[in-house]
């Protein structure tokens, strides 16, 4: 079992159970994997780009196997990224292999 974060958002799960596609998201889930990568981009290891208002590091929790696509949402499928990096994992010519070099960096992830 993974420890409380300290880091623990107030925002409520986006999207719904309702059809349209989306999923609710665990904010626990977000807590952790911004709290396991500690600042700097799971993805490139630069600093994030700044300080968001609630005086944390900036980044964007990106999970591996799309939650669309049944991926769990727990960290273990998860990374936390800068924005760049996030859009070239939706984007990038080679979004497949830049995913999968993350499994290698990132201890805890777990392919799914």
């Amino acid at each position: 079992m993974l420890p409380t974060p300290t880091r623990l958002f107030s925002t409520p799960a986006r999207g719904s159970n309702s059809g349209s596609g989306s999923v609710v998201r665990d904010p626990l889930v977000k807590a952790w994997v911004l709290e396991r990568a500690n600042g700097p981009c799971e993805a490139c290891d630069q600093p994030a780009p700044f300080i968001g208002a609630d005086s944390f590091t900036f980044l964007e929790v990106h999970h591996l196997r799309r939650l669309a696509d049944n991926g769990s949402d727990r960290p273990e499928n998860a990374v936390a990224v800068c924005p760049n990096c996030h859009r070239r994992l939706h984007f990038s010519e080679n979004t497949h292999t830049y995913r999968e070099t993350l499994y290698g960096k990132v201890s805890e992830l777990v392919c799914e």
